[in-house]
């Protein structure tokens, strides 16, 4: 764990060296922050196994801020936002268990966007937006960790957003209060993968290396891009470890009819995703649009039916989904990021598979150029709005 911790440590570090480097025309600063944190139990799962829900949480940032003289038609329409990175430790380890498994101290590095709906010379008002990786020497184990089903690896994903009132003590002073909900998750690459969600609230001290006062926006000219309706096409692929085959090597395990090492090295599979969307860009910012797409994603739904109900889905099996969805995307020059929300219009996955009847999907995608036909993109398939189900990389094009 040492090394582990000694090597993130050094990339904060590194990081924040190259942003003092890099970013010579932007204010900096400096936080130190603690919450308060609870476990949501939305579907009932940690009741059976967990006794306690709150742990402390607590970190550093290092930040820039953008601001008028960086020239930026998106900084000033976004009303200047705050960029950082920054390192957490949160307590998970003090969880109690109402068995002998543990759930380990979580180190989360990740980078953070910051943008003022508010701002005058008393306070700011910020949401906050968070993405970054974890890891926690603890983990699922058949044997010596076998009740512990919140996430079957040690490193993993940290995905939150948050809401920050800042208020101005002097002109390089502020004291935050803060509110989270953040989502940890390995996006099913290794399963159990029940993922961790929680709230948290708490307090923020930063300073800033140079005063800080009110800005107004600049109004700036609009920057060249494709105005209405424009149609994506694009390809993608994942990975997907089913926590349902997992239950049922269990349950064949102990039957004594499966091998023990089966019993929790569930492969991941491979998942082909191909789609296309209608699109329409009404402001340099936003977008608004809808897609059809179809996935295929092989898993041995049958043999789970089998171990887990004693029969087979009489409606038969197939590795091809096919859905529907909404989307709406925000636009930062060339970066781009989306929600989206669909409906699967054909999938025959079997009895026991817990995919839903919708699903929801939060990504990014880079333009190669502001104009640009061809993007790259990574996105987060869940079901019920907080199980991950897979991660997607994606290469498209503009027509």
């Amino acid at each position: 764990m040492n090394k582990i911790l000694r090597l993130i440590l050094t990339a904060f570090v590194t990081l924040s060296f190259s942003i003092i480097c890099c970013a010579q025309n932007s204010r900096h600063n400096i936080s130190g922050f603690s919450r308060w944190s609870h476990m949501i139990d939305g579907h009932g799962l940690y009741d059976e196994i967990l006794e306690s829900y709150d742990y402390a949480l607590g970190g550093i940032q290092y930040g820039f801020d953008t601001h008028p003289e960086d020239s930026s038609y998106f900084a000033a329409a976004w009303n200047y936002p705050h960029f950082a990175i920054g390192l957490s430790f949160a307590n998970m380890g003090s969880l109690n268990f109402k068995n002998d498994s543990c759930l380990g101290d979580i180190v989360n590095l990740y980078g953070s966007a910051r943008f003022d709906i508010i701002r005058n010379s008393a306070f700011a008002v910020s949401p906050v937006l968070e993405l970054g990786l974890a890891y926690s020497p603890e983990r699922y184990h058949f044997y010596s960790n076998a009740h512990n089903l919140f996430i079957g690896s040690n490193i993993f994903f940290d995905l939150g957003a948050g809401l920050e009132t800042a208020f101005h003590l002097t002109p390089q002073w502020d004291i935050a209060l803060t509110a989270y909900l953040t989502h940890h998750s390995n996006g099913m690459l290794r399963v159990p993968n029940w993922g961790i969600n929680e709230f948290s609230a708490g307090g923020a001290l930063r300073y800033n290396f140079a005063p800080v006062y009110t800005l107004e926006r600049t109004k700036m000219r609009e920057p060249d891009y494709r105005k209405g309706l424009h149609w994506n096409i694009y390809t993608a692929g994942g990975v997907h470890s089913c926590d349902v085959e997992l239950k049922a090597l269990r349950k064949l395990y102990e039957e004594g009819l499966a091998n023990p090492t089966d019993s929790y090295r569930v492969p991941a599979r491979a998942r082909i995703i191909g789609g296309f969307e209608g699109v329409w860009r009404y402001s340099p910012l936003f977008a608004a649009g809808a897609g059809l797409e179809g996935n295929y994603a092989w898993n041995d739904y049958r043999s789970s039916d089998l171990a887990l109900r004693g029969e087979e889905d009489p409606k038969g099996y197939s590795p091809f989904y096919a859905a529907a969805y909404l989307t709406h995307e925000f636009y930062y020059d060339k970066l781009s990021i989306h929600v989206m929300w669909g409906v699967y219009m054909y999938k025959k996955t079997g009895l026991t598979e817990d995919m839903g009847k919708t699903f929801q999907r939060i990504g990014a995608r880079y333009h190669f150029s502001s104009n640009g036909k061809y993007f790259a993109g990574f996105d987060m398939r869940a079901h019920y709005f907080d199980r991950s189900y897979c991660l997607e990389l994606s290469l498209g094009m503009t027509l």
